[in-house]
């Protein structure tokens, strides 16, 4: 599927792609999609640098998984504008069913696991979700929102609009991996509070991306 800007017309966009701040779960290497938990107290300062670094940005859109741990994280590095921000259950993390809260220990015996282990886009987790929904459900929100002709984020014509999206790792890894050419799905390792720039470039027929450097 094309990249497609529509409208004919040329624009570009700065994208920051945040992933939420450590949850118990992450510390204990168990696999969370899409069980409900709160950001561990500490977070608050793993996430201080993004406060810091984000304290005088005015987004044109800000976007966040409908999920506590990334609410939670939009709170403390955008809390003037968290208000604003348009919450989107499609960024929710790949659901991953019965294994939700097992670790690589307690699964690497599982064969149907090992199987999703080296195709996980043809094996899904038991009562988990498909690399076919998932990658389905990111793809509508990036027409929708990251790259549709729009002329209320072009609206300011000096300054480049930016758009912020709060989500999870593997959303993080997709879109990195479906924005910019040549970038695979495990090439891009994101951490928990982490954030990564991506400039969007539109000349009418698609949008090329470019990974820039941050802060």
């Amino acid at each position: 599927m094309d990249i497609t800007a529509g409208q004919g017309a040329t624009q570009s966009r700065e994208i920051i792609l945040i992933r939420h701040g450590t949850t118990a779960w992450n510390l204990e290497k168990r696999y969370l999609g899409h069980t409900d938990i709160s950001l561990l107290p500490e977070a608050e300062q793993e996430l201080t640098p993004l406060r810091k670094q984000f304290s005088n940005v005015i987004w044109d859109a800000l976007y966040c998984s409908d999920l506590l741990r990334c609410q939670q994280t939009l709170a403390n590095i955008a809390p003037f504008q968290a208000g604003q921000a348009k919450l989107d259950p499609r960024l929710r993390e790949i659901d991953f069913g019965k294994w939700e809260g097992l670790t690589y220990e307690q699964l690497k015996d599982n064969p149907t696991y090992r199987d999703w282990i080296d195709a996980p886009q043809e094996v899904t987790p038991p009562k988990g979700e498909s690399w076919k929904a998932f990658s389905a459900r990111i793809e509508l929100f990036l027409e929708e929102r990251l790259l549709s002709f729009s002329p209320m984020l072009h609206s300011r014509s000096i300054n480049m609009p930016k758009v912020a999206v709060i989500t999870h790792g593997g959303v993080i890894r997709y879109m990195v991996s479906r924005l910019i050419p040549d970038q695979g799905f495990w090439d891009t390792q994101v951490i928990p509070g982490q954030a990564i720039k991506i400039r969007l470039d539109g000349d009418g027929d698609s949008w090329i991306g470019t990974r820039l450097t941050f802060p």
